[in-house]
């Protein structure tokens, strides 16, 4: 019987233990933005792929659309404070969609597919403006972490679908395959007896990271095939996602107009650490 290697399961409980400090911390942070009047909906929308639980504010009259999609683990939740924020109210309406697997949306059995994301939640806009009877002039799709890529693909997916302009926002994201490694934890916890300690959302979030990778690289076609719009934000010190992805789409001689934002000492965290950053970003003309 092969003996199990403490230091790993040591680093995996502390990273555990950190992931819950985050979570907790991120909740108290929600106090200080300008909470505005907009009482926020909840729905379930169907998709091909799976039903889709998913947050809004209120949407009539407004010009742009601003769909939030999270990291891995995570839920549309983590982004709560921004579809509360008053200025933004004002400004967008905002999407807030659990991706399939992970908070309120059903897939069973998961399939830790960036493509199949990608699609249902494309699909769910689609299904969302039809059902409201919405269109905008501007639609932005903002992913965080493991969520940026599978933001692109969802803008690549709808540039040829909704007669909108489509924008993209990489929020701490990784799209260079070449910066995109396994680390030591993510073998660790593919073990079954860690598996036994852990909630099904890091499982699954565990699961993605593994063909991640090679989806990279199967997207840079994609990317030399589109013009749409990119805003790139990141923290200095992102210990997660090295802030190197920032200088992929250059490296690919990118068509579309991209334009970086570095936070300064800023972690992976940034969408809650530095919440008045990134809203001042997403109130800029940029976007």
């Amino acid at each position: 019987m092969k003996k199990i290697r403490y230091p790993y399961l040591l680093w995996m409980i502390i990273f555990l233990l950190f992931s819950c400090l985050i979570y907790i911390s991120t909740n108290t942070i929600e106090l200080y933005p300008k909470v505005g009047k907009e009482v926020l909906e909840t729905q379930f929308i169907q998709t091909k792929q799976g039903e889709i639980f998913v947050s809004n504010n209120v949407c009539l009259s407004k010009q742009k659309l601003l769909v939030f999609i999270h990291g891995s683990p995570g839920s549309g939740a983590d982004f709560s404070m921004y579809l509360k924020e008053e200025d933004l109210q004002q400004k967008y309406c905002m999407l807030a969609p659990d991706r399939l697997g992970f908070g309120k949306s059903y897939q069973n059995p998961f399939v830790p597919n960036l493509r199949l994301q990608a699609k249902a939640i494309s699909e769910m806009i689609q299904i969302f403006l039809e059902q409201k009877k919405l269109s905008f002039q501007e639609i932005t799709i903002l992913g965080h972490s493991y969520g940026g890529p599978i933001a692109f693909k969802v803008a690549i997916l709808l540039q040829n679908r909704i007669p909108s302009t489509l924008k993209v926002v990489l929020l701490s994201a990784p799209i260079d395959p070449n910066w995109e490694e396994l680390k030591s934890y993510n073998y660790l916890a593919k073990k079954t007896y860690i598996q036994w300690f852990l909630p099904n959302s890091w499982v699954r979030s565990n699961e993605e990271m593994f063909p991640l990778k090679s989806e990279l690289e199967l997207m840079k076609e994609d990317l030399r095939q589109t013009k749409i719009s990119v805003v790139s934000i990141h923290g200095e010190e992102d210990g997660i996602v090295p802030r190197e992805h920032v200088n992929y789409l250059k490296s690919i001689s990118y068509d579309g107009s991209h334009k970086t934002h570095l936070i300064s000492g800023g972690s992976h965290f940034i969408p809650w650490t530095r919440f008045s950053e990134i809203k001042s970003i997403l109130l800029g003309d940029e976007i």
